[in-house]
């Protein structure tokens, strides 16, 4: 028996390795993280790479709970805005009906007393005239007419 255990790495894998090589390649290339990599955090992390590796992951995983909570963070403000705008609108439009009813029955009220008083001032007329006319008949006697 013949023990043949020749690996061989297949062709696309290869190439995932070479296209993968030149992306970190232009990445190095980028100022930005050559400015990082010259940092003493970024010779360390160059230094210990399952290190950056676990940086990096905690940072893509923590985006997702960051974002939520924004997103959650934003939603509640915008509605608690609206909630006392509308609230604001609800008791404003109630004082104002309050107000609608107080002041309808106050002129209701005033209409009321200037019908009475009217009344009042045209029977008190109507008697003192009459009065008066009655006491000048017995004082110079009957108007002919």
């Amino acid at each position: 028996m013949q023990c043949n255990n020749v690996t061989t790495i297949p062709k696309g894998l290869l190439q995932l390795r070479d296209r993968l090589s030149s992306m970190m390649d232009s990445l190095y290339c980028d100022p930005k993280v050559a400015e990082l990599m010259n940092t003493s955090m970024g010779q360390y992390l160059n230094g210990h790479p399952f290190l950056a590796l676990a940086v990096f992951v905690f940072g893509a995983m923590a985006t997702v709970p960051i974002v939520i909570f924004l997103t959650f963070a934003t939603v509640t403000f915008i509605g608690a805005t609206v909630g006392f705008v509308l609230l604001e609108v609800f008791l404003l439009s109630l004082g104002g009906v309050s107000l609608l009813c107080v002041l309808s029955a106050l002129a209701i009220l005033s209409i009321l007393v200037s019908l009475v008083l009217g009344a009042c001032y045209i029977t008190s007329y109507n008697v003192l005239n009459f009065y008066y006319s009655q006491r000048d008949e017995e004082a110079y006697g009957k108007p002919e007419v």
